[in-house]
């Protein structure tokens, strides 16, 4: 009896963390199924459980668009649209707000606020602008020639790998700010950490070859780390759009990585 109360208690909690995880990295309505009582980072690990679902979702459009016979350059970028619907842009306005807050402000105080600011600068336009068309570039060199199967893989490896990179930055710096995202949504625990990369190790080496996998996610965690190293260095610390700016650099480099690697 002991022992099912204690499975039950464990289920509820792993069913609450991905409904917490799929609330904040869609805009699938779930609120009103439970009352969260756990934090964002509580949940890191099925990040990348829901990142897959997204390239999932995304990549089975893709495919479903190039099965009708719609060109492959238009295919692509319908369906990177369909995933910013899906994931409300979430990511796409950290890095817009990362590239203006970092490459525009003086100092930490004026970085932070320019990240704050709703208006979109230069700079983050560019980094929208230079990061679509590296995905769509990408993507449609892996659907190009080959069986459609293999981008559809990618797209799912990508966006899992890339929300699992992520955990890294909350895991081993502080928020930079006592407001936001980063000060509320807690700090990864060892173990979800784990488990996030035992799920993410199960993923990529089911959907994609030994050396291939192995590649992408030292890619995927390097370039993330890379982000929020120039974070703690500018902003002695991280904030939500610091993730969202990491989650996008590494799917763009995980998808260049696979398109070059089966070119």
């Amino acid at each position: 009896m002991l022992g099912k109360l204690f499975c039950k208690i464990h289920f509820s909690k792993c069913l609450e963390d991905i409904l917490i995880a799929l609330t904040f990295f869609t805009r699938i309505p779930t609120h009103f199924i439970t009352n969260y009582d756990r934090t964002l980072m509580q949940a890191c690990w099925c990040f990348p459980l829901i990142g897959a679902g997204i390239g999932l979702a995304g990549g089975a459009f893709f495919y479903i668009l190039l099965v009708v016979q719609i060109p492959i350059a238009i295919s692509a970028v319908m369906a990177i649209f369909f995933i910013v619907i899906l994931t409300g842009a979430l990511h796409e306005d950290g890095l817009a707000d990362t590239a203006d807050g970092l490459g525009g402000g003086n100092d930490k105080k004026s970085k932070i606020e320019k990240m704050r600011d709703s208006k979109i600068g230069s700079y983050g336009v560019l980094a929208i602008l230079l990061i679509t068309l590296i995905k769509w570039n990408a993507i449609i060199t892996l659907a190009t020639g080959k069986p459609y199967e293999i981008a559809i893989l990618s797209i799912i490896c990508a966006h899992a790998l890339s929300r699992f990179s992520i955990i890294f930055i909350p895991y081993f710096s502080i928020p930079a700010s006592d407001e936001g995202l980063a000060r509320y949504a807690g700090k990864p625990e060892t173990r979800g950490v784990i488990g996030g990369f035992l799920l993410t190790s199960f993923l990529i080496f089911l959907l994609l070859p030994f050396d291939k996998a192995i590649l992408s996610a030292v890619l995927a965690i390097l370039v993330a780390g890379v982000v929020g190293l120039l974070a703690n260095f500018q902003i002695k610390g991280y904030t939500g759009d610091i993730l969202g700016a990491a989650q996008q650099v590494s799917e763009a480099t995980v998808l260049v990585y696979l398109a070059s690697s089966s070119s």
